[in-house]
């Protein structure tokens, strides 16, 4: 048996007592203090086993290219040239390893479109590369 399960008894018997003793204080007092460290002791050997506070601060995990693709579909006509560049990426280092920048008056044609025809040219992009890799 672990130490956790005697603390565990040593708490419950001494809690039992404590409520047994009634209104005897000079019996319940120091039963209720045992059962109050024995307490104290499972946490401390829970937080040890834990090896630090028990509500640590958690940082988020870094974002991942899945939630920048996410965020950069979110916002709408800023996020176009940023996802033409990212199949361009994509394009480059797969079946195209040679395909030029394109220049910025291209970029700008493409920032133009209406929604309808933006997803359309990437559902072609997509295609595309989906069919050349």
């Amino acid at each position: 048996m672990t130490l956790r399960w005697y603390l565990l008894g040593i708490a419950g018997a001494a809690v039992g007592v404590a409520v047994w003793a009634g209104g005897n204080l000079r019996v319940a007092v120091p039963v209720a203090a045992i059962a109050v460290a024995a307490a104290g002791l499972l946490f401390v050997d829970a937080w040890a086993e834990l090896g630090g506070p028990l509500l640590e601060a958690r940082s988020p995990p870094p974002p991942s290219p899945r939630d920048d693709l996410r965020r950069t579909f979110r916002t709408g006509r800023m996020g176009r040239e940023e996802l033409v560049e990212f199949l361009d990426r994509l394009e480059r280092e797969g079946p195209n390893p040679s395909l030029p920048r394109r220049r910025s008056e291209e970029v700008r044609e493409l920032l133009r479109l209406s929604p309808r025809e933006f997803r359309g040219y990437l559902a072609q992009r997509l295609d595309d590369l989906e069919a050349r890799s």
